[in-house]
């Protein structure tokens, strides 16, 4: 079934999403959270209040300033003059994160004081000890996460395995997005309807490469639940059948975009007339005018939630005063008041359970209103398998093994 012009109400088998989601969280341990001995030692100085405010630099891996985080720390920077003399915002590739890091610490000075990223970031960190472990040497500088987090929530908290702060947190998709002059029966909603889609329309659809989209992560990841896998867990040993679809898909696909906002791009030129997307690109890239106000929306047969959930983390080697500060900004991110405007962004859920679309206000209740489909979602939300993640360490080398057997071969 699919979901036009968001307009049509979506019906189909109902379950409770948190429910799946506590259900999902009985494997995170098991399969989740990143070994204990990839994580960074803490530093050897204990946190120092600054004796004068002090310059922050924010490296951002995976989109999250603009999805509430800088308007966090600004208002963070706003509230506390005698800690923050002001911020440098960089980005990067969540690829190149680490590498910036390792370059910095080789040099003996680590300059970036806070790095905000997804999973795959903050794997990358790990495996080269490059991250400080904030939880528990810390925990009494931050919040107590039982009070702010429900079970998906503390399901993502715990993956990070004390080496990062969930500052954002979303069930994520993927579903399809499709054009307007499409017709919605026309619409594939399985993978082998999808294929034959793509083999019938060749350069219409694409996704974007993994390794640098939320939305492309959460497609390759989704797949071997929808196909049947022997283990979608282990993309090098379990996804026979993956890999397979993935490399058959491929003859018909054009390029593969190298970042989310490209293939947004494409998708709005009319240059492709489906795609693969999540709740945050569906919602912001409309809004933004990137795709059609009435974009049509299609939920797969087999719906399954790939979830999400951005750390803020702190480089290993920062100075004692920028730890001080660090811990203190990132209680504030994780606070209702700041997670509450992500709400105006494209995320319909927060990393804090007490901030909610119902409590946040009448301007996030327009938003919503507005641009967040809410003839849809809701009951979106209700249908299919929530899914946790695959772990940093699989993730990575799902990226390796995606561009060596899809990647690699485009349109061949």
């Amino acid at each position: 079934m699919t979901h036009s012009s968001g307009t049509k109400a979506f019906s189909r088998k109902a379950g409770i999403l948190t429910s799946l989601v506590a259900a999902a969280v009985l494997g995170v341990t098991a399969c989740g959270a990143p070994n204990t001995s990839t994580a960074a030692a803490s530093p050897s100085d204990a946190p120092s209040k600054p004796s004068k405010p002090i310059q922050l630099t924010i490296l951002d891996g995976g989109g999250d300033l603009k999805g509430g985080g800088q308007a966090a720390i600004d208002a963070f920077v706003k509230a506390n003059p005698d800690l923050v003399s002001g911020v440098t915002y960089q980005t990067a590739a969540a690829t190149d994160v680490a590498g910036k890091i390792l370059a910095q610490a080789s040099g003996g000075s680590v300059s970036t004081s806070l790095v905000l990223g997804g999973p795959d970031v903050l794997g990358a960190l790990e495996k080269q000890k490059l991250v400080t472990k904030q939880i528990p040497a810390y925990s009494s500088s931050l919040p107590d996460f039982s009070g702010i987090q429900d079970t998906g929530q503390s399901a993502f908290q715990n993956a990070g395995n004390g080496n990062g702060v969930l500052v954002n947190y979303d069930p994520n998709g993927p579903f399809l997005d499709y054009l307007p002059s499409l017709k919605a029966s026309d619409v594939p909603t399985t993978p082998d309807a999808l294929l034959a889609w793509a083999k019938a329309n060749p350069g219409k659809f694409s996704y974007a490469q993994p390794a640098n989209s939320g939305s492309g992560r959460a497609f390759i990841e989704a797949l071997p639940y929808m196909l049947g896998d022997k283990d979608p867990s282990d993309p090098a040993n379990g996804w026979a059948k993956t890999w397979a679809y993935l490399k058959e898909l491929g003859k018909y696909v054009t390029s593969y975009p190298s970042s989310s906002s490209l293939l947004a791009q494409q998708f709005g030129s009319g240059q492709l007339e489906l795609i693969p997307t999540i709740i945050a690109h569906d919602v912001s890239f409309r809004k933004a005018g990137t795709y059609p106000a009435n974009t049509g929306i299609a939920l797969f047969q087999d719906q399954n939630w790939i979830t999400d959930g951005h750390y803020s983390m702190i480089p290993a080697g920062v100075s004692p005063q920028t730890l001080y500060v660090d811990l203190k900004l990132e209680s504030y991110m994780v606070s209702a008041d700041a997670q509450k405007d992500r709400l105006t962004t494209g995320v319909l859920t927060t990393a804090n359970k007490n901030a909610t679309v119902d409590n946040s206000g009448q301007a996030v209740k327009d938003f919503v209103q507005a641009w967040g489909r809410p003839d849809f979602y809701p009951q979106a939300l209700k249908t299919g398998s929530a899914r946790v993640p695959l772990t940093p360490d699989a993730l990575q080398t799902a990226f390796k093994l995606w561009q060596e057997n899809v990647g690699s071969s485009v349109g061949q």
